[in-house]
């Protein structure tokens, strides 16, 4: 078998032995190896951050203008819809100052309008009480006119028709010698004012003639008179 040869062991001059030494060394290789390794790690990872960092720091950059220039419109927008409400305020204001003067002036003429409407049936009431009184007036006047014509129709070859409306219609015969049965007519007519006027005549008479008759039985009241007269008008005019 062959021997074990060892190394010989020798010192240093601070008491450290060879073996010692290479060890320490060893380490200390193995120490700055693994320092230059993760240091190139850590380089290469504060490297990535940095251009992360600018990125997102760019990034910030661009959303803080973008967010001052959103907030710069938003300001404009917030200002726009200040100015649209008190526009808004305004013709609210505007609007009920005009409804409130459209019930009141409204309110005044409806009024007016109800007031104009009673004076209106008032008068409507007056007008057809005098109306009922006038005609009430007018048949017993054509009453009376019938009969004080009764006393005249033997001797004047009279008679007497009641036509609408409270009228008289008088004819005349034997009044033309050739033709006895002719007749002769006119109709009287008491108007409103309760005056006497003709409203037919057959054949016709001269209006001044006609006129001349109404005008005096309205001042005499003869109405007897006036039937004389219209019959003497007629007779006249068979003899002419």
């Amino acid at each position: 078998m062959a021997a074990l040869v060892h190394a010989p062991i020798t010192e240093t001059p601070l008491g450290f032995t060879s073996n010692l030494l290479d060890t320490l060394s060893h380490a200390r290789s193995s120490l700055d190896a693994f320092v230059s390794h993760h240091k190139s790690v850590l380089d290469s990872v504060a490297s990535a951050g940095q251009a992360s960092i600018e990125k997102y720091t760019e990034e910030l950059t661009r959303l803080n203008e973008r967010l001052n220039e959103v907030e710069g419109q938003d300001g404009e927008m917030k200002k726009l819809n200040n100015q649209k409400m008190e526009e808004v305020t305004r013709k609210e204001a505007e609007i009920a100052a005009l409804e409130e003067k459209v019930t009141r002036e409204g309110g005044d003429r409806i009024s007016a309008l109800k007031s104009e409407e009673e004076t209106a049936r008032a008068l409507a009431e007056s007008c057809r009480a005098a109306r009922e009184k006038s005609e009430l007036s007018k048949s017993k006047t054509v009453d009376l006119l019938t009969k004080s014509i009764v006393s005249y129709r033997e001797g004047l070859g009279l008679e007497f028709e009641r036509a609408a409306g409270n009228k008289l219609r008088l004819v005349f015969t034997s009044l033309d010698p050739n033709d006895h049965s002719r007749a002769f007519a006119f109709t009287v007519n008491v108007n409103e004012s309760e005056e006497y006027e003709i409203q037919e005549c057959m054949p016709k008479l001269d209006d001044l003639v006609l006129s001349e008759m109404v005008n005096n039985v309205n001042q005499t009241n003869d109405f007897g008179g006036f039937v004389r007269g219209v019959r003497n008008a007629f007779k006249e005019q068979i003899d002419a």
